[in-house]
């Protein structure tokens, strides 16, 4: 199951690649749940469709451009944490930035339940293992 789990998250970051947002609806659930983290922008937890889509729009209204890569999956139950490398350019200032931070996905039957990123690169995984799972 969790690599089944892995690759459900893995389509979803290659259709961001490709600025397909939300995403394969197929592959989120219709109350998936998009959690910012304290320090966001926006803290807090979006619920729904709708919602998650206009948090993962949200991220282009002050970049001009932003990728975001994975750089490592790591599986235990429902849950899949990945470790990510993200590049943005500022829309008005033209500030280009990068780093890394990572995003805990758990999925249940094929679909994503609940997306959660962190400002760390190794927040994501940190989680996953005081869930049992690293």
């Amino acid at each position: 199951m969790s690599e089944q789990n892995i690759a459900v998250v893995r389509s979803l970051y290659e259709a961001w690649a490709r600025a397909e947002f939300p995403g394969p609806t197929e592959l989120l659930d219709p109350q998936v749940e998009y959690v910012n983290p304290a320090g966001a922008v926006e803290v807090g937890t979006r619920r729904g469709l709708s919602e998650f889509g206009q948090a993962v729009e949200k991220v282009f209204e002050g970049w001009a451009m932003w990728r975001i890569e994975p750089e490592r999956f790591q599986a235990a139950g429902d849950r899949v944490g990945v470790v990510v490398r993200y590049r943005a350019r500022g829309r008005l200032s033209g500030v280009e930035v990068e780093g890394r931070e990572s995003a805990l996905w758990t999925v249940r039957d094929g679909r994503v339940v609940r997306y959660e990123w962190f400002h760390g690169p190794q927040d994501a995984l940190g989680a996953l293992a005081s869930v049992g799972g690293a």
